[in-house]
């Protein structure tokens, strides 16, 4: 089973990610990018680089196409996993961020060719609540200076969803713990009757 946490910056998708794979014995996937190039020791020295080309091209290049593709690289990464995983940002996030009308047809083609996760929980929160949850967290977030992250772009992921018959749902973050949130995601997900499904099936 693949399940996909999506939403904006600051909603809390990584922090409700690991807590749902943990709770429910799923492997966690995040930077899926770098996992996929076997980069994961964040103080060695080829992490820094490939951190900083990657800022460059998503910060910097302001080639939506490019980065539309360098994050389908990643979505094609964790599509290859045959296990039960829980991925923070999918492909939701990835045309919420990069995708315009000139690239549409990378996200078309990459639905073809991988599918999509078997459910999608898109959190919600508002820009002002996404502004304090990243400035709590890091006041020298980068994310802080972006202007993409005082917009709302949910209806685009919602839209996309849609158009490609996507199972998913949304769940209001603003006034609920992360406990309450994993316990919303298990209820609706029926993750043990899912996988006894599955188990069935195989």
């Amino acid at each position: 089973m693949k399940i996909a946490i999506e939403g904006m910056d600051g909603v809390g998708k990584t922090t409700i990610a690991k807590q749902l794979a943990k709770r429910n014995n799923f492997r966690y996937v995040g930077n899926a990018i770098h996992k996929l190039f076997g980069i994961e020791d964040r103080e060695s020295e080829i992490y820094k680089f490939f951190q900083a080309k990657e800022d460059e091209i998503f910060l910097h290049s302001g080639n939506d196409i490019l980065r539309a593709w360098l994050c389908s690289l990643g979505n094609i990464y964790t599509a290859t996993k045959n296990e039960d995983i829980v991925v923070d940002r999918h492909i939701l996030s990835n045309f919420q961020q990069n995708g315009t009308r000139e690239n549409v047809e990378i996200f078309q083609t990459l639905v073809k060719l991988i599918g999509v996760p078997d459910i999608s929980i898109i959190l919600y929160a508002s820009p002002e609540v996404r502004l304090k949850r990243i400035y709590d967290r890091d006041n020298n977030d980068k994310d802080l200076s972006d202007i993409n992250i005082r917009t709302d772009e949910y209806k685009k992921m919602i839209k996309f969803a849609e158009k490609f018959n996507m199972p998913y749902f949304i769940i209001d973050t603003e006034e609920k713990s992360i406990s309450e949130i994993v316990s919303e995601i298990e209820k609706k997900v029926n993750i043990k009757k899912r996988r006894e499904f599955e188990n069935e099936e195989r």
